[in-house]
């Protein structure tokens, strides 16, 4: 039985592995740690580092290992090396942006420096958020034909794109507009199709992430 463990709250990193076990309904348990006990439980865990993965009492982590591991269990991922580098592009991608946007979330939340995170949250929005955006785009017009899914068949690479771009358009990022994503309508597209398709739109870890 496969163990996932992450904070109290819902991210991309964790979500992205229960959205594919579920889509495959590959078993498994889900383990939620409060973000106040984290400091005294950190050093129990590879790289000290979440979310992690626990599979006969041993311990896996880093969030493209384990997503990789994962779409492989629910056969969402790819033997032809070719599509299989374009879904690893896009988890790259996702960790990318991620990146990116880090700065000004730590500042609010470990720092509380709000003026800070303000500075911060402006300078990605002015000279990432599109750039970042642009990327994706550019590699699912090159990657689809059909401009469904990335690789024209359901992979993890559009559990990770849908949940990323989810996470940018809900409004809990303070100050982005989900207006910026009409900028790209082949990602736009992408999205709504993501969110009518209804054999993931029926899974628990779907309307977990969007309640």
């Amino acid at each position: 039985m496969i163990k996932l463990v992450y904070f109290d709250f819902n991210f991309w990193r964790i979500d992205i592995l229960r959205l594919s076990l579920g889509y495959s309904k590959v078993p498994y348990e889900y383990k939620r740690i409060k973000r106040q006990e984290w400091p005294k439980e950190k050093e129990k865990f590879p790289f000290g580092q979440l979310p992690i993965m626990i599979i006969k009492e041993k311990q896996y982590g880093h969030t493209h290992s384990l997503a990789r591991f994962c779409a492989i269990e629910s056969k969402l991922y790819n033997n032809d090396k070719l599509k299989a580098i374009v879904i690893d592009q896009v988890l790259d991608w996702a960790n990318e942006i991620t990146n990116k946007i880090a700065p000004s979330i730590r500042a609010a939340m470990r720092d509380k420096d709000l003026e800070k995170s303000k500075r911060l949250r402006e300078e990605f929005i002015e000279n990432d958020l599109l750039v970042w955006f642009s990327y994706l785009e550019k590699l699912f017009d090159k990657s689809s034909k059909k401009k469904k899914f990335f690789n024209d068949e359901f992979s993890i690479a559009d559990i990770v794109a849908w949940r990323v771009i989810y996470w940018f358009y809900c409004g809990i990022l303070d100050k982005i507009d989900n207006k910026f994503l009409e900028k790209f309508p082949l990602i736009q597209n992408f999205f709504k199709q993501m969110n009518t398709f209804k054999a993931f739109t029926k899974l628990d870890e779907y309307k977990d992430i969007v309640s």
